[in-house]
């Protein structure tokens, strides 16, 4: 599994360095708000959570830097993204691809294979087997659709402390994405 997701991860790049004629650096920044939760368990999905309503309101916000390739109606690009838990941050290394629809994107991205963790907890760096899948979808208003309102599943796969087990999140969220 884990040599899969390092080729996927370096198709992606060679995929980004080939359109870097038309490619250019973005900045997602925002926040995404958990409504509830869940885990997979080998192929089938138990519900170990709430259902959308009964989590409290509270934001993690979201940052997100890449170099990003334009190859039309698909982006790609590849990065770090950092959740910040206000007294605690975490960045990964994270690779996307945007399937841009119009007013509509979708989003697939998986972060992971190393973490900084900084915040009031003395720092800490590592490289493991951690991913953080991320599938969502965006709408985007605005002129030049750069602010977004959306929501999606975020996984954290941990296959050498969980087995196949998958807990994941369902979030609402808003991003501004910029280009630079």
């Amino acid at each position: 599994m884990r040599k899969r997701l390092v080729t996927l991860f370096l198709a992606g790049m060679t995929f980004v360095a080939f359109s870097s004629l038309s490619a250019q650096a973005r900045l997602d920044i925002g926040a995404i708000v958990p409504r509830g939760a869940g885990l997979t368990l080998g192929g089938g999905t138990t519900d170990t959570g709430a259902f959308i309503g009964n989590w409290p309101f509270i934001p993690v916000p979201d940052v997100g830097i890449y170099y990003q390739g334009d190859l039309g109606l698909v982006k790609l690009g590849i990065g770090a993204r950092a959740f910040s838990l206000l007294i605690e941050t975490i960045a990964v290394p994270n690779a996307f691809v945007e399937l841009d629809l119009g007013k509509v994107a979708i989003e697939a991205q998986v972060g992971g294979g190393a973490f900084l963790m900084f915040g009031i907890l003395p720092t800490q760096a590592n490289i493991g087997n951690y991913w953080i899948p991320d599938l969502s979808a965006w709408f985007k208003i605005g002129k030049k659709g750069s602010f977004r309102l959306g929501g999606g599943l975020v996984g954290l796969y941990l296959p050498e402390v969980m087995g196949n087990a998958l807990p994941f999140l369902i979030y609402l969220g808003g991003k501004a994405s910029l280009m630079l």
